[in-house]
């Protein structure tokens, strides 16, 4: 849970929908893509502590450092309730985004 925002809902939404990614960036509330369509979800801005916080609830440590020292990072992981997803982050100064493909 990121404060308003659990990843795992947004997961469940975008399988639930047959998104092609779920779009995570500072400024800009959550985004699905649909059919090579960009939906944006009724939901508020989130901050780059937001995008943050979703991102480490997916990531190891390991992930998070390797985000920290690189400024980006790609690799697949596992949602129990929603499936095998490729995790594309990249952190900057004063952003932060996430890509969350469905595999």
């Amino acid at each position: 849970m990121a404060g308003m925002y659990c990843l795992t809902n947004l997961l469940d939404l975008a399988v639930r929908e047959s998104a092609q990614e779920l779009r995570l960036e500072k400024g800009k509330p959550p985004v699905i893509i649909l059919r090579g369509q960009s939906r944006t979800l009724d939901l508020p801005e989130l901050t780059a502590d937001n995008v943050a916080d979703l991102f480490s609830s997916l990531a190891t440590p390991e992930q998070t450092e390797e985000l920290r020292r690189c400024g980006d990072i790609h690799f697949v992981c596992t949602s129990p309730r929603s499936g095998r997803f490729v995790v594309n982050a990249s952190s900057g100064r004063q952003d932060f985004t996430l890509s969350i493909r469905p595999l």
